[in-house]
C-alpha cells in the first residue's frame, strides 16, 4: 500500500514537471482592458466637443481652418477607439496557446495605447481651443 501511494506520488510529481500549468493571462488582460475603461471618459466628450467647436467656428469664422482640423482629429480618435472596441477579442483568449494570449494581449496593448494618445491629444486641443 505504501508503495502504491508512493508510486502514485512520483507520477503525479513527473506528470506536474513536464505540463507547466497554463500561464494567467488575467492580469495582463485587466491591465489592457482598464486602458481602455481609462480612455472611456475623455471619448464620451468627443461629440460634445466636436459640436462646441462648430458652434465656435459659426460665431467667427476665422477659427474655420483650426476648427475644421480639430473636429477632424476628434473623429478619428472616436473612429480609432470605435475600431479597437470592435475588434477586441478578449474572451478568446481561453482558446489561444499561453504564447498566443501574450501575443494577442501585447499587440491590443500597442494598440489601446495609441487609441489613447490619440483621444487624450485631441481632446485636450479642442478644450484648449475653447478654453474650458
Amino acid at each position: 500500500m505504501k508503495t502504491g501511494f508512493l508510486s502514485l506520488l512520483l507520477v503525479t510529481i513527473l506528470a506536474a514537471c513536464q505540463n507547466p500549468p497554463k500561464e494567467d493571462l488575467t492580469e495582463f488582460q485587466k491591465e489592457v482592458e482598464g486602458m481602455h475603461d481609462k480612455i472611456m471618459g475623455p471619448y464620451m466628450q468627443i461629440a460634445d466637443l466636436q459640436e462646441e467647436i462648430r458652434q465656435q467656428v459659426a460665431k467667427d469664422t476665422t477659427l474655420r481652418a483650426q476648427g475644421d482640423s480639430l473636429i477632424t482629429a476628434l473623429g478619428q480618435a472616436e473612429k480609432g477607439m470605435d475600431d479597437w472596441m470592435g475588434n477586441y477579442n478578449g474572451d478568446t483568449l481561453l482558446d489561444l496557446s499561453p504564447e498566443k494570449g501574450r501575443a494577442y494581449l501585447e499587440a491590443e496593448k500597442a494598440k489601446v495605447t495609441a487609441v489613447e494618445q490619440q483621444t487624450t491629444s485631441s481632446v485636450a486641443a479642442a478644450k484648449a481651443f475653447l478654453k474650458k
